[in-house]
């Protein structure tokens, strides 16, 4: 198929896609299934090809000069991975953490900043179109899920606003023509018991319906021995319901609306041990009158329950109108209203009764509304071209209290965005086999900032916007039907903001926008009669006021308050590798493998764990990012690490499906994931890190000839590792480390039925 044949059939995808995936199979989306054992049955020696949407219209996987991984919902269930975070089995350069309820994300190093409602994710999260606000949101739990996308590199120009890093665009199951179901039940270790399912099909001759819901309870599987009581457990519910409305060929309206309410309690600080070496943490203490936590045993001891009530209700109505055979009108519009009260939250990580958060509220609404039109200009041209706006709502009230002082601290900060984005991209064929892009986005954001410090009596507040122009240009070479050659550059942004939760007693702080161009040669091939796919893609990004997360010290009171600052440059180069490969029939392997180079350029900061330190002679005269002269003792920084930015990963999954008789068909599959040492903080503290380590999750299910029943075993994390997802460092007379730390090794049996 020549190229002119390519853009055609790229334009008729999309549209077919546009019409809410109403005209166009599931499986040819994504390869996906309603059933990991239905998919287990694609014995064929052949693969299939993966068609995405991450650029408005829908492409295979190999013809879009993009960095990029897709996932079916299928292999999600195969590979047990059943949240946002999960995804790190399967994707390169991808790292995730959280703390309680703070999501940490990075993609090539790059992610999360700050955690309060000020500071936003470099790595964006969508949910069938519609871009999530805040990073506490970014974690949602799948079900009934199509595909997940996951973009690397800066996106700004279509995918979205500040994606500086990438983005992940997560897309749920549409209604279809055939009557159909599903319904499963887990069992597992911490007395698990999971059901899910679905019911699909039509309502009538222009109308499909389509009813999810998913259950999920688990007992905590980390003990807190002092109260007697277990965190980290599960108790989640969410319920969808999806209409398609396809009156004709030309015009569809799919409407969607969901609610979750997750009551699970996560640790929110567990004490992982020294922040200095030669300092005792407060558990070391001669005379301490407690046990010491027994990680190993996943066994802590503090005061306080932790409690965490989670509610989100969603919207989302996708209208598409084919105007022609070479025009097509989208318009997306979401709503989302996402409420976290955290209550009687242990603040050091110990029993003893110093201070806890009597509550920390996180609070966001959302609307976002999008217009897109794509257009095939000619055989030679295409056009993509589209207005955004998002209005969020956020609020974080928090209320700690000391051991003899209630509520000695209340801080009701609010923020409200406006964001105003266009964006076009226009791609040209210059002969059959060469194609040139160019495109662009002007983006600009408008955040309005409160606090009312009510046990201060301090009231402040605070506006500024944020413009920027995101450029684009690639140019991609196809020599044959089966490979690609492309090398693009193009400009991420991230908007600054106000640290909300900053030092009441200090003048409103906020931090500057984050930019970086970011260079990438790639090259994705289809070899041996479709049997191998592949993709390697090298890059180089040049961030400047790259934002980072610090904690400062007010030198006056002594308080030590987290804030978020810009550095003034970072660079990150890597190379990226992923392979899927069909050898024999019914075997499949994928894998991947990051080299990644993350380092900070020139950068001066005060450590506060080290505050009597002199200052670095490279340090002598440097600023902050507002301009005013570093404390004494900044250190030099330079050519540290990236957070979360580990200089290998690299993953592994195999499967292989056969029949063991004439009615029953056994699908075995194994994923492993290794990365190299990780730091959480850019003073590279070698205690405040997580070494290398791998994760292995395993599954083997047997289904029927029909694949209408299927029984499943399977394991997560099965060597039992024991590893830290984030963590940070107290500053006090016995510096301690405190973090959160991966899920266990978890077991459990699945039964699913098909109708």
């Amino acid at each position: 198929m020549k190229r002119r044949e390519l853009i055609r059939h790229a334009s008729m995808l999309s549209m077919a896609a546009a019409l809410g995936a109403g005209l166009l199979p599931t499986q040819t989306l994504a390869q996906d299934h309603s059933n990991p054992a239905r998919s287990a049955g694609q014995s064929a020696t052949t693969l299939e090809e993966v068609v995405v949407t991450a650029e408005k219209r829908a492409e295979g996987l190999q013809n879009i000069p993009i960095a990029i991984t897709a996932v079916s919902g299928a292999t999600l269930q195969k590979a047990g991975i059943r949240e946002v975070g999960d995804l790190v089995q399967l994707t390169p350069s991808l790292q995730f953490g959280t703390r309680s309820t703070n999501v940490f994300i990075a993609l090539r190093g790059i992610g999360q900043a700050g955690q309060d409602i000020g500071s936003q994710s470099g790595v964006t999260v969508s949910l069938d179109g519609v871009p999530l606000l805040n990073h506490f949101m970014m974690n949602p739990a799948f079900f009934d899920v199509e595909r997940v996308e996951v973009l690397r590199g800066p996106q700004g120009t279509i995918a979205g606003r500040n994606a500086t890093g990438g983005a992940i665009n997560i897309h749920s199951r549409t209604p279809t023509e055939d009557p159909s179901g599903e319904l499963a039940v887990t069992l597992g270790n911490y007395d698990r018991t999971s059901v899910r399912g679905f019911v699909n099909g039509p309502l009538s001759s222009t109308v499909f319906g389509r009813l999810a819901f998913q259950t999920d309870r688990a007992d905590g599987w980390l003990k807190n021995a002092y109260l007697g009581r277990r965190n980290d457990d599960t108790d989640l519910t969410q319920l969808r319901g999806t209409l398609l409305f396809k009156p004709s060929d030309g015009f569809s309206v799919r409407a969607l609306a969901e609610y979750t309410r997750d009551r699970g309690d996560p640790s929110f600080a567990l004490l992982l041990g020294r922040a200095v070496p030669t300092i005792p943490t407060p558990d070391e203490l001669p005379g301490y009158a407690y046990p010491r936590n027994d990680i190993n045993n996943l066994t802590a001891y503090y005061n306080e329950p932790n409690r965490r009530d989670v509610q989100d209700f969603r919207t989302s109505i996708l209208a598409t109108w084919v105007v022609s055979p070479d025009l097509t009108i989208t318009s997306t519009t979401g709503f989302i209203h996402h409420d976290i009260d955290l209550q009687d939250i242990d603040n050091d990580g110990t029993p003893a009764p110093s201070s806890k958060f009597d509550l920390i509220g996180l609070y966001a609404k959302q609307m976002t509304q999008e217009f897109t039109a794509t257009a095939t200009l000619s055989e030679r041209a295409d056009l993509i071209g589209g207005l955004f706006y998002m209005h969020g709502e956020s609020s974080e009230p928090l209320y700690l209290s000391t051991a003899t002082v209630k509520n000695s601290l209340v801080l009701l900060p609010s923020e409200e965005l406006n964001s105003y984005a266009a964006y076009a991209q226009l791609r040209y064929r210059l002969t059959d086999t060469l194609r040139a892009t160019v495109g662009g986005r002007y983006t600009s954001d408008r955040k309005d900032y409160d606090l009312n410090a009510v046990s201060s009596r301090i009231v402040k507040s605070a506006k500024d916007t944020w413009n920027a122009f995101t450029p684009r240009f690639v140019l991609d070479y196809a020599p044959s039907e089966q490979a690609l050659v492309y090398a693009s550059v193009s400009r991420g942004f991230k908007s600054g903001g106000f640290n909300t939760l900053g030092d009441v007693n200090q003048p409103v702080n906020f931090f500057d926008p984050e930019y970086v161009w970011n260079y990438e040669l790639g090259t994705k091939a289809t070899l041996f009669d479709k049997r191998l796919r592949f993709g390697l893609t090298a890059f180089y990004a040049d961030y400047t006021n790259l934002q980072a997360s610090i904690f400062r010290i007010n030198e006056a009171t002594g308080v030590r308050f987290p804030k978020v600052e810009n550095s003034p440059t970072a660079k990150i180069k890597g190379v990226e590798f992923e392979f899927e490969a069909a050898p024999v029939r019914g075997l499949r392997f994928t894998g991947s493998a990051t080299r990644l180079d993350a380092t900070y350029g020139k950068f001066c900061n005060n450590d506060p764990l080290y505050a009597t330190a002199p200052t670095d002679p490279g340090c002598v005269g440097a600023t902050l990012s507002d301009g005013k002269p570093l404390p004494p003792g900044a250190k030099d920084l330079s050519g540290n690490r990236l957070t979360q930015a580990p200089k290998w990963q690299a993953s592994l999954s195999g499967e292989y499906s056969f029949p063991i008789s004439g009615d029953l068909q056994v699908t075995a599959r194994a994923d492993y994931k290794w990365q190299s040492r990780v730091y959480f903080d850019f003073y590279n503290n070698p205690l405040n890190a997580e070494r290398s380590y791998g994760l292995l999750n395993a599954s083997v299910a047997v289904a029927t000839a029909d694949r209408d029943w299927s029984l499943s075993g399977w394991v997560r994390n099965a060597a039992d590792k024991r590893y830290v997802t984030q963590s940070n460092t107290r500053v006090a007379a016995n510096p301690s480390r405190i973090g959160s730390i991966g899920t266990p090794r978890m077991y459990g049996v699945t039964l699913s039925r098909q109708f």
